[in-house]
């Protein structure tokens, strides 16, 4: 199955961005690169608490009645006004600023300077890419009937798309490990066991033939 980040950018397509920067008023490029960056640094943001079971319940809940479909109708984002009773754009700010708090500024900032878009721009677009991250998230939430570890987890498989995504300026400000190797620790032993296991056998059959030859040279 695609990493979420790459479903995110699938609907992201020259045509939305096109229409996205019109109505933001700002080059193609630029909304481009803040959309991107955007969704790396949310799913890097959301990696950043599967190991804090509490976190991850409030997440969980949070994308659990968020809408599905925001990701295939991301046009609907660029809607002026509110898109419903419970306008996505508006629980996505609230989960959102839970998840970065004081932070959000310095991302903002760092945004505007890696996109070159404007700094309120780059405010708006978190507001289209909030929506589609958190929906493409809630679908795979619902798909595969996905408990709060079962997000965790999911988290955890998009480590290594997130890490190729995700720019060092804006994985300094989240305080994340995101951009480091995965830990090998449970790997290596494995490895390291079939080696030893075929170096001890191949001990055994040099040690056999030794005795064996010299038995014949008796």
């Amino acid at each position: 199955m695609a990493y979420i980040l790459d479903a995110v950018k699938e609907h992201l397509d020259p045509e939305f961005i096109a229409e996205a920067s019109e109505a933001l008023r700002e080059g193609e490029t630029q909304t481009a690169r803040a959309l991107h960056a955007w969704s790396a640094t949310i799913l890097a943001g959301l990696l950043n608490h599967v190991e804090n079971p509490k976190a991850m319940g409030r997440i969980y809940h949070g994308l659990d009645n968020f809408p599905a479909n925001l990701t295939a109708q991301p046009k609907l984002l660029l809607r002026s006004g509110n898109l419903a009773h419970n306008d996505p754009r508006e629980v996505s700010g609230h989960l959102l600023g839970q998840l970065f708090g004081q932070k959000i500024q310095a991302l903002n900032g760092s945004i505007a300077h890696l996109s070159g878009a404007a700094p309120k721009v780059v405010s708006e677009t978190l507001g289209i890419a909030g929506p589609m991250v958190l929906s493409a998230l809630g679908q795979r939430l619902r798909a595969g009937e996905l408990s709060v570890p079962g997000l965790a987890n999911l988290l955890r498989a998009e480590q290594p798309r997130i890490a190729s995504m995700l720019p060092a300026e804006l994985a300094e400000i989240l305080g994340s490990s995101v951009l480091e190797a995965p830990d090998s620790e449970q790997v290596e032993p494995a490895v390291g066991n079939a080696w030893g296991w075929a170096m001890l056998l191949l001990v055994g059959i040099a040690a056999a033939l030794l005795v064996g030859v010299r038995q014949c040279g008796v």
